[in-house]
């Protein structure tokens, strides 16, 4: 008994670590869709830890808390292909 709690509370500390690691890879992404300005507010929201449980809470019921820009386009520019 005493080894399993002794993972979990190893799995538990971990976890937050992680968190982050999620939170900075989908950073360039967030500010792609919402601009520099407002998606440096969302991922400091997000990497807050009571914070980002409250505007999760909150985007669950209502939808973002910080809109997307109109004019984004997440698909990569058409390639030119060389002529035969």
């Amino acid at each position: 008994m005493q080894q399993i709690t002794s993972i979990a509370w190893r799995v538990l500390k971990v976890m937050p670590v992680v968190g982050y690691v999620f939170i900075l890879a989908s950073a360039p992404t967030v500010m792609k869709r919402k601009g520099y300005v407002l998606g440096l507010v969302a991922l400091t929201l997000d990497i807050l830890p009571v914070i980002c449980l409250i505007k999760a809470g909150i985007e669950i019921h209502s939808g973002d808390m910080i809109p997307d820009r109109d004019n984004f386009d997440l698909t990569p520019p058409a390639r030119l292909e060389q002529a035969a």
